[in-house]
């Protein structure tokens, strides 16, 4: 397991969970496309500087707009429920750094 991809290529180890395209995500392999962005972070989520938009996970693991979206909502849930703040305050001081 890796903290960070050190190397100067795209890491290969898909067992490793901070692999973009993880074994255990269960993605359907046909879909997927190293797209310039995976390139860029050497298919290593701990280099991931910014976010992505639904547009390039959706190019990148080939899933549909539909369920990128159900999963955005379902992290919310998530994010909601753990950490006790209602949604709309969290909204609120995503833009604020």
């Amino acid at each position: 397991m890796c903290n960070q991809w050190l190397g100067s290529e795209a890491c290969m180890n898909n067992e490793c969970p901070h692999h973009l395209f993880w074994r255990q995500l269960r993605l359907d392999m046909r879909k997927i496309t190293i797209t310039k962005k995976a390139l860029k972070i050497r298919n290593c989520c701990c280099l991931i500087n910014e976010p992505w938009t639904p547009e390039e996970i959706r190019d990148a693991w080939g899933l549909a707009s539909e369920k990128i979206k159900q999963c955005e909502q379902s992290a919310w849930r998530k994010v909601r429920r753990g950490n006790g703040v209602p949604h709309s305050s969290v909204l609120s001081h995503q833009g604020e750094s």
